[in-house]
């Protein structure tokens, strides 16, 4: 292996290591100016941050280490020819490999999975599962990962065999429609799968959805609410699908704990999503930065692949042992963009926060569920601006209550 892709990867784990320590430093001073600014904050939040972080930092270290290690060791490899003993159809000598790898890295990251989703939210009392409900969880969407992996993972190897120099293309134009296809189909028959979803109970909060619902110009759309409470006690809303297949869903446990002003509040910047068009934005964009980061992915790899002198035990892109090499690669240039990921998402969230403003009109109302969806799940005000800038899809909770309190009404909704 050359010296300049193993100081590729040596620098890479190391500068990973120094984000980390600058995350944890940033974030623990934080914490203390908090700690002064609002003294009201619960200790729990202080603790439940703690813990998360160092979920969060070996759930990140993780996600490269895990494809590293199966190039280092040449196991990625040893599966490809154990597979190819097996068969001599392509699809099948992918699918045999798909699952050997999806199995080994969902044992290796069922562990901190279970500690961080199961452990951790029963102990600061933000979880209402049993460990057969969350293992039920946890395999419904292992088995749907897998059968959708092996449906098309193999395709696009067999799009960088027959175009090696614009599989990258073909591959992020192909992604729009894939975007558009799971928003249509994830509402009505992937996301019933894991939850009930049902008819609003309460009819006079339905009737004040539909009256927003009607004054946004979406009366067609349709509104659930789903039983969350099953999994947690933690609050949340959302607006997904598109067409037909477009709806409104609230958690019940949102129903449950907040006053019905509040909850119209945050329906209303849901709503704001759709007709302020980030769902259809999200679809085009998607597949534009897919493109653009399939491109790098190509560049990369092939630059690895060529300095390694088949120190992997494959020399090109097509082998299906090269998957944890895209993968790793991908992870690498999705970090390097998170900042630009996080701050567009934020700039929409901002817009549907003007929005729910505008179509609800109460400020009050907008500042107290806010307010209580962070405190409910043990949130702080806000984070460090390196973990905000990196990570943080929605402003801040203190950014977002005093842009409540402090907006003035236009003349008419945006």
């Amino acid at each position: 292996m050359e010296r300049k892709v193993k100081l590729f990867f040596t620098l890479f784990f190391l500068i990973l290591i120094i984000f980390i320590g600058l995350v944890f430093i940033s974030e623990n001073k934080n914490m203390e100016n908090i700690k002064k600014e609002y003294p009201d904050t619960k200790e729990e939040a202080f603790s439940y941050r703690k813990i998360g972080l160092k979920v969060w930092a070996v759930n990140l270290i993780i996600s490269f280490l895990i494809p590293f290690l199966f190039l280092l060791t040449g196991l990625s490899n040893r599966i490809r020819l154990f597979a190819q003993s097996k068969t001599n159809s392509f699809f099948l000598e992918a699918s045999i490999y798909l699952c050997f790898y999806l199995v080994i890295d969902f044992l290796i990251t069922l562990p901190i999975s279970y500690y961080g989703s199961f452990v951790i939210k029963h102990r600061f009392g933000l979880s209402n599962q049993s460990i057969i409900r969350w293992l039920e969880v946890v395999f419904k969407g292992f088995g749907l990962n897998l059968i959708l992996v092996l449906l098309i993972g193999w395709f696009p190897f067999y799009l960088i065999y027959k175009s090696p120099s614009r599989w990258w293309l073909y591959l992020g134009i192909i992604s729009v429609p894939i975007y558009l296809f799971a928003s249509f189909i994830t509402p009505m028959y992937i996301d019933p799968i894991f939850n009930e979803y049902t008819s609003i109970e309460d009819k006079e909060l339905e009737r004040d959805i539909k009256n927003l619902l009607k004054k946004a110009g979406i009366e067609e759309a349709e509104i659930y609410q789903v039983d969350k409470s099953t999994d947690t006690k933690e609050m949340n809303a959302y607006m997904t699908g598109v067409g037909k297949s477009k709806r409104i869903v609230l958690w019940d446990t949102t129903i449950n704990n907040l006053d019905r002003d509040e909850v119209v509040g945050i329906t209303a910047h849901e709503i704001g999503h759709y007709v302020k068009g980030h769902i259809w934005k999200g679809i085009v964009l998607g597949g534009l930065f897919t493109t653009i980061i399939l491109f790098l992915v190509d560049k990369t790899c092939n630059w690895v692949l060529k300095g390694s002198y088949r120190y992997f035990g494959f020399k090109n892109l097509y082998i299906i042992a090269s998957l944890p090499l895209l993968i790793f690669v991908l992870n690498f240039y999705t970090f390097i963009a998170s900042p630009v990921i996080s701050g567009y998402s934020r700039h929409l969230e901002w817009e549907a926060d003007k929005f729910e403003l505008e179509l609800a009109r109460n400020k009050e109302a907008t500042a107290s569920s806010l307010i209580k969806l962070h405190e409910g799940s043990l949130s702080l005000p806000r984070p460090s601006d390196i973990y905000k800038i990196w990570y943080y899809s929605h402003p801040s909770c203190e950014e977002r209550v005093k842009f409540a309190l402090d907006y003035e009404y236009e003349d008419k909704i945006p």
